[in-house]
């Protein structure tokens, strides 16, 4: 089948007074360009005007009437020409589905081939095909022993930079973290550094609240006990040995220093007194 169209012979230039017409019209208009019509002149404005606008449709009208002739035998000729292109795409539409339905299970069967290479080989437990795989290798051109190179290099590539991350004496753990999702070791390494800081700023701050908080509590306890502790009395410090009766609490308050307080709190464990805040 093939297609055969008989050579025809092209229509002639349309002939027409062009060049009179132009010459006219263009000295014609240089006279309008400067004319200015007075009042009494209205009448004659609108006579040009018309006359004018009366040229220009003739003009136009019959390029429209030529057009037509000239676009009839183009146009049956288009017409017959998308019907054929019509028959034509039917079985190339079906034709076409049955290669692709080849082709789509041509790369199933490829892509279990390559998902078996990549659980046969040393890779971290963690590593996903999806993460490294390369759409290329479906391409019928590209090899079954060119995707098992490339695989293996790759997950080797992984590892290196795995072993590179575990090094690293401070962000290690956040830096590998980061590596698991990317694959990428400059940004791991980056946003590693960064977690780290952050980290590192948060542990501070919190140390830095539990000493505030261990201060306050201090200070809150040594103003609730009022015992004075600057001139102990001997006896009271060192009170005489006898049957002592049942122990019983007394609620009392003292007014000390933060290391009055610190003094007396030696005093009760170095006596074994049970003791609380109130």
């Amino acid at each position: 089948m093939e297609l055969k169209v008989n050579e025809i012979q092209l229509p002639e230039v349309i002939q027409f007074n062009y060049d009179e017409l132009k010459a006219e019209l263009t000295d014609k208009v240089k006279t309008y360009e400067t004319m200015v019509y007075s009042d009494d002149q209205i009448k004659l404005a609108k006579s040009d005007r018309a006359n004018l606008n009366k040229l220009k449709k003739a003009l136009n009208d019959e390029r429209i009437r030529r057009e037509r002739e000239y676009m009839k035998p183009f146009e049956d000729f288009k017409a017959k020409i998308n019907e054929i292109i019509g028959i034509i795409d039917k079985p190339v539409a079906l034709i076409d589905k049955q290669v692709k339905e080849y082709e789509e299970l041509q790369k199933e069967a490829k892509s279990k081939e390559i998902e078996k290479i990549f659980y046969e080989i040393e890779r971290p437990l963690w590593l996903d095909l999806n993460q490294i795989f390369n759409t290329k290798w479906l391409n019928s051109s590209v090899s079954i022993s060119t995707i098992e190179k490339e695989l293996t290099e790759r997950v080797e590539a992984i590892l290196r930079d795995l072993e590179t991350l575990s090094d690293l004496p401070e962000y290690g753990f956040e830096a590998t973290e980061i590596y698991k999702k990317s694959l990428d070791l400059n940004s791991a390494l980056s946003e590693g550094r960064r977690l780290a800081e952050i980290q590192r700023k948060k542990e501070e701050a919190e140390r830095a609240r539990k000493e505030a908080e261990l201060l306050k509590l201090t200070e809150t306890n040594a103003k609730q006990i009022e015992l004075p502790l600057s001139s102990p009395s001997p006896d009271f410090m060192n009170p005489p040995v006898e049957d002592a009766p049942e122990a019983t609490w007394i609620n009392f308050s003292a007014k000390l220093t933060v290391s009055q307080a610190m003094e007396l709190k030696g005093f009760f464990k170095a006596r074994k007194i049970e003791f609380k805040a109130i």
